[in-house]
């Protein structure tokens, strides 16, 4: 089905969005937020925040809820298919709409993402899992309620290990885990879209009912380049599985984090503030570290948090006040009559349709981000710095392997070589490792005969500048015809010192009268 209008008016013109309003109150929301000076003291036991006012110390506690959608060609209860930026209310099913009589049907490739992903943060996966519906009223969600799982979630007790660089906190690459709660299956809410001039919002249900894994990670973070270091790597995990493209700026990947600050040494959460659907990594560092600060300014004020929801302005770096949360919001969740327990087998041999075998997507699995940086560092000889950088980008990792393929004498080598020569054309130019114009096996080559002695560092340079120029000639006739061989000969070398010497008497008597001063009488 098609709904061909432009969209759906869901309130009066007299009436304003909560949106607008908290855009409206932007201005003083912003002006009346101070936060506190601090500065971050690590140790290996913890992060502490000393605030430059007061001196006192201070930790954050910080747990992230992720919403990952999954991808698929189709959403999770529906047919409609899952586009981005296509028109306005053109992927819409008549369930999707909340037509009566329609049923969910569960899509078989969502719950093989959900389990794919769970395998690879080291979940238990519940064998038999539930359906709940969620109810709340708002105009982006036409049914009144989503379904989601509360009472027994596809997953869960995970654990996501993840390096954390950042000069920040430490000049070392240093590891880092974290829980991870639970992974659960749900529908996504349809779109608002407001225009204040008309004091209106319209509804686009095109990505309602999209299928979403919701990765519920427990409160173990301390710092936002933690939280953002973790995101990176929840990322590069989901796009090595392709169960989700995770391409943020398109609301593929959503963070919410929920924020406390308590005094050093102390066992109970402080009050916390969730600051909601967070679109880019950086943004998750700097909310997060916004936060922490104004938390601490109103601490030490003595004053209380307000447990509260936020939004975080990326143009002001703020968090701006949405709602409170001081009553508990009655969701009525219930089981979904609509659909039977979700089973899974953990045979590969027994798979029926209407059936997923755990065993054959565990066999599928590929190699992991962190499995990637311990084989690099094990067989390639690498630090944990590199490693932990290539796989952060991984074009430029696939390029490295290709130049592998053709024999380096020194790996560590190469990766420098990729990061400042490769990765720089990259940046300069905004083009992929294999756009750059050099070619993998002639930077091995070059490399390998700056490591037989046979040319300079300078001279490797000049070789992959004049590569880089798309000088069609190989790296062997570049440095031949260029002169680049280091010379070895000891007369050679001798008569070029001599010769030197010949023709700069003035510098040479300078130089020995320098090193050889007269003795002063005394």
């Amino acid at each position: 089905m098609k709904l061909l209008c432009q969209g759906i008016v869901f309130k009066n013109s007299y009436h304003f969005s909560q949106r607008q309003i908290n855009l409206s109150c932007h201005n003083l929301a912003a002006g009346r937020d101070k936060i506190a000076q601090i500065k971050t003291v690590i140790d290996k036991k913890c992060i502490k925040r000393i605030s430059n006012d007061t001196g006192r110390a201070w930790e954050s506690v910080i747990g992230l809820e992720i919403h990952a959608q999954i991808n698929a060609e189709s959403k999770i209860f529906s047919s409609a298919p899952h586009q981005f930026n296509y028109p306005v209310n053109s992927n819409v099913s008549w369930f999707d709409a909340s037509t009566p009589g329609t049923l969910p049907v569960l899509n078989r490739r969502c719950v093989e993402a959900g389990v794919s992903t769970a395998l690879a943060l080291g979940c238990h996966l519940n064998m038999v899992s539930f359906f709940d519906r969620k109810h709340y009223f708002y105009a982006d969600l036409p049914a009144g309620y989503q379904i989601t799982q509360l009472r027994r979630p596809l997953a869960q007790d995970g654990q996501l290990h993840y390096p954390v660089m950042c000069s920040e906190l430490s000049k070392d690459v240093y590891s880092r885990s974290c829980e991870v709660i639970q992974v659960q299956l749900e529908q996504d809410s349809a779109k608002s879209l407001h225009d204040p001039e008309r004091a209106k919002s319209l509804v686009d249900l095109n990505r309602c009912g999209t299928g979403l894994m919701e990765i519920v990670l427990g409160p173990d973070l301390r710092h936002g380049e933690e939280a953002a270091a973790m995101v990176k790597e929840l990322i590069l995990i989901l796009e090595t599985l392709d169960t989700c493209k995770a391409r943020m700026d398109r609301g593929e990947l959503r963070v919410d984090a929920n924020i406390s600050v308590r005094r050093l040494g102390e066992t109970e959460l402080g009050v916390r503030t969730e600051v909601k659907n967070i679109n880019s990594v950086r943004s998750v560092a700097k909310a997060v570290e916004y936060e922490v600060a104004r938390q601490i300014h109103i601490l030490e004020a003595g004053d209380c948090v307000e447990n509260e929801t936020r939004s975080f302005d990326y143009n002001d770096k703020v968090t701006v006040a949405m709602r409170d949360k001081e009553a508990k919001q009655d969701y009525r969740f219930m089981p979904e009559p609509n659909l039977p327990p979700l089973r899974l087998i953990e045979s590969e041999d027994e798979e029926r349709d209407d059936l997923v075998s755990v065993a054959r997507l565990r066999s599928a699995l590929p190699e992991l981000p962190a499995q990637t940086r311990a084989r690099l560092e094990a067989d390639h000889g690498l630090d944990c710095l590199s490693s932990a950088r290539l796989v952060e980008w991984p074009s430029l990792l696939e390029y490295y392997e290709l130049c592998v393929l053709h024999s380096p004498r020194s790996a560590r080598e190469l990766s420098h070589l990729v990061f400042s020569v490769v990765q720089g054309q990259c940046l300069a130019h905004h083009v992929k490792p294999r756009e750059c114009g050099l070619e993998p096996k002639a930077l091995v080559e070059a490399s390998n005969m700056k490591q037989d002695k046979l040319i300079s560092a300078s001279g490797l340079q000049e070789v992959l500048g004049k590569l880089l120029e798309q000088d069609k000639r190989s790296v062997e006739e570049i440095v031949r015809e260029e002169n680049l061989y280091l010379v070895k000969d000891e007369n050679i070398i001798k008569d070029f010192v001599e010769d030197i010497m010949r023709n700069n008497e003035e510098l040479v008597k300078k130089y020995r009268k320098e090193k050889n001063p007269k003795k002063s009488c005394s």
